[in-house]
């Protein structure tokens, strides 16, 4: 089982492919130099030159009022400017095109680089002093995000570099300020292969396709928990879990990937959103729902929500959730129509955030109104994507007057130039973004007749996601069973093809019954990435599987495997991972009451026998106790190798302390290339090998030894 697991789900090394490289220069949470008095600096502090030698250092985050490791200014409030430089050494070529820096701030920042100011942000334009307040106020769960912004390598130069930022608080009785900050490269410089070796949420063998049948049908590798299900009682406000779960969203606490908040959409009228915290017990390997309560919608300016379906999470640690259903009352008289929006939602504290011009609480207007199905947001908090499951069957683009702000932009709409074949694949592989006008109320409110004419029709546009290897924009087509991509070019698109599906697609894949072909079928509906780039496609046709699809898939060359089938009558919705991956929550939605009951992780019976449930699934040893499967894999992975010595000249020697049998070594490069391979027949302790010809043209070289008895390891080998 294990070596069919890692020679059939190593997608990504086994045929080649590579993930995003993200070198980190400094990381979160370490050393900063300080100055934390309310007084002038002079002009030169920022500058490379400057002698910081005298200033306090502590690690971030650095500040006080909310969890820091080094408090600053004794504790005490009222300070509105804090100053902090970091020195850090870089050599160019090593750095991409861009350069990624996240910063956790409360409230406004103005960074440096080496003299040169690179970022503002929540600060006011022109001249800034020590006693220049932010231009907004952070709070809620924005003061624990990580806003991402990109610095051109072309600002930074070869060896010792100076980052120094100005923290600025909201007023000077503020009980708290705070600060955090990395620095890391972005892109594709030195490619990496990855093993699949059983560590990660990908990694598995696929299931047996099947008609629907009476359970949840998961590989063999993983293990699911019920956290919440329809008709649950609420632990605060009174009421109980909506049905129809739909979109499923995990924001960690302080990015953390044990302990978050999950929202839970529900696709009903009038509709709502469920919002649980949830924490992660690592003795019992079990998900806690800890707390629970509607998402308050009673506003006057937002009358309700109605069909939540999909929606997306922002990187500034917000929800935004869609509405699907477009009506064209006015019952509050503000002259905008009630349902078909998106709205923005603090998870911390249930609340609508996206507001009106007067301040009142309101719907993402600029944004449009159409049939919505989802949105997602770029890294760098500058543009969102979103689609239209009816009227105009477009895709969208928004790109925002202000990073990190949904309520002002300016909206386009996907024109193919040479639109679609008859079988609804591109005829070219350009496009155009077309402007639709949107920044009057008559505007917003007749997006549809507005874009209509002007883009690409393509029949129930259910998704749209990013890649987190090469940037480029997937979307689903369900009318037309495909999932497209294209890469945005601003003005423009180029690369446009259909990326994987099709009517008449059928696909190969080993299961632990042998190969099976099965057909792709219908109902693309969510689509989720993760870190890996493969790609979770989740069905609401056919047969309702859940998908996943390997980075380098390309029709010709199908990568594609089977992860899941839901039980009678329902659908997967809204797949989301947590940080690290260890973890993904999808709901199972309007299963039928005719379901059997079942056991989960928690080893527990569980009955959501028709009634909307959502869950969290994982590999076996992340989640619950171990199933037989994980003793038998555990007992033939007792041995292991040891290569030596490493790095290396070449010539190394691949200890095996207990002995296996039927050695298989395979050496691969760093784009992903087999550049040895030998089998050992007979039992082995030790084993000599020249690989000096090799690291010649790789200087990273990739083992993979496996041995009879489903023994696995991956070793990265290092010249010296």
């Amino acid at each position: 089982m294990k070596k069919k697991l890692l020679t059939i789900g190593a997608l990504a090394l086994l045929a080649g492919s590579t993930i995003q490289a993200q070198t980190t220069i400094f990381d979160k949470g370490t050393s900063w130099s300080y100055k934390d008095l309310d007084q002038a600096q002079p002009d030169v502090w920022k500058t490379q030159n400057y002698d910081i030698s005298s200033w306090p250092v502590g690690n971030a985050p650095l500040g006080y009022g909310d969890p820091v490791t080094t408090t600053i200014h004794a504790g005490a409030t009222g300070l509105i400017t804090a100053y902090f430089a970091k020195d850090f050494t870089v050599n160019l070529s090593a750095l991409t095109n861009n350069m990624e820096l996240g910063v956790m701030r409360d409230d406004g920042i103005v960074v440096y680089l080496n003299g040169e100011e690179v970022v503002r942000d929540n600060m006011p334009a022109g001249a800034i002093t020590f006693n220049t307040l932010s231009s907004a106020t952070v709070d809620g769960a924005a003061e624990n995000v990580y806003n991402i912004f990109s610095i051109p390598k072309s600002k930074f130069i070869n060896g010792v570099n100076r980052i120094s930022v100005e923290l600025h608080n909201r007023s000077a009785t503020s009980s708290d300020i705070r600060i955090d900050a990395y620095l890391k490269t972005t892109g594709t410089t030195t490619p990496t292969p990855v093993v699949c070796n059983g560590a990660h949420i990908s990694c598995f063998t696929s299931i047996v396709p099947t008609a629907q049948t009476n359970k949840l049908i998961i590989p063999g590798e993983h293990k699911y928990q019920l956290i919440l299900k329809e008709g649950d009682s609420y632990t605060e406000g009174g009421g109980m879990v909506g049905g129809q779960n739909d979109f499923t969203a995990y924001v960690g606490k302080s990015g953390s990937s044990t302990n978050g908040y999950l929202s839970v959409n529900h696709e009903t009228n009038p509709g709502g959103v469920t919002m649980a915290e949830v924490n992660y017990n690592s003795s019992t390997k079990l998900w806690q729902l800890t707390r629970s309560r509607a998402v308050n919608f009673s506003d006057p300016g937002l009358v309700q929500t109605i069909r939540n379906c999909s929606g997306g999470i922002t990187p500034w640690g917000t929800v935004v959730t869609a509405e699907e259903s477009v009506t064209a009352n006015d019952t509050n008289g503000d002259g905008y129509k009630d349902y078909g929006w998106l709205v923005e939602i603090d998870p911390a504290t249930a609340q609508v955030i996206s507001k009106n011009a007067d301040g009142s609480k309101g719907k993402l207007w600029q944004m449009g109104i159409m049939n919505h199905e989802n949105v997602v947001i770029n890294n760098a908090g500058t543009i969102a994507y979103y689609g239209e499951d009816g009227g105009t069957h477009m895709v969208y683009k928004y790109v925002m007057d202000t990073p990190n702000d949904l309520s002002s932009g300016n909206l386009y709409v996907l024109k193919l130039d040479q639109g679609l074949t008859a079988a609804g694949d591109p005829a070219g592989t350009t496009a155009t973004w077309v402007q639709v006008p949107n920044k009057t109320k008559a505007d917003q409110n007749n997006t549809a007749s507005l874009a209509q004419s002007l883009g690409t029709r393509f029949n129930g546009v259910e998704d749209v996601d990013i890649s987190p290897l090469d940037g480029k924009i997937y979307f689903t087509a369900k009318g037309l069973d495909k999932v497209y991509r294209l890469q945005d070019n601003g003005t423009t698109a180029s690369q446009v093809e259909t990326f994987v599906g099709g009517a008449n697609s059928v696909y190969s894949f080993e299961t632990t019954q042998g190969t099976k072909s099965e057909a792709w079928g219908d109902g693309n509906d969510n689509l989720t990435f993760d870190e890996l780039g493969n790609l979770w496609v989740l069905q609401d046709g056919g047969k309702n599987y859940i998908w996943v699809i390997a980075p380098d898939h390309t029709q010709a060359n199908p990568k594609v495997r089977l992860f899941a089938s839901m039980p009678a009558g329902s659908e997967p919705t809204g797949l989301t991972f947590t940080p690290d991956h260890k973890f993904g929550f999808f709901s199972v939605q309007h299963p039928d009451s005719t379901i059997s009951t079942d056991v989960d992780a928690t080893g527990n019976t569980i009955d959501y026998r028709g009634k909307s449930a959502t869950v969290v699934i994982a590999l076996k040893g992340n989640l619950g106790t171990q199933g037989s499967l994980g003793t038998i894999e555990n007992k033939a992975t007792e041995n292991t190798v040891t290569v030596a010595p490493n790095p290396t000249s070449g010539i190394v020697k691949i200890n095996s302390p207990k002995g296996l049998k039927d050695i298989s070594v395979t050496a691969y490069s760093m784009d992903g290339k087999i550049v040895y391979t030998k089998k050992f027949n007979g039992t082995n302790k030790s084993l000599d090998l020249d690989f000096t010809q090799q690291l010649e043209g790789s200087r990273v070289l990739i083992l993979n030894v496996e041995a009879e008895g489903g023994f696995q390891q991956t070793v990265k080998l290092l010249k010296k």
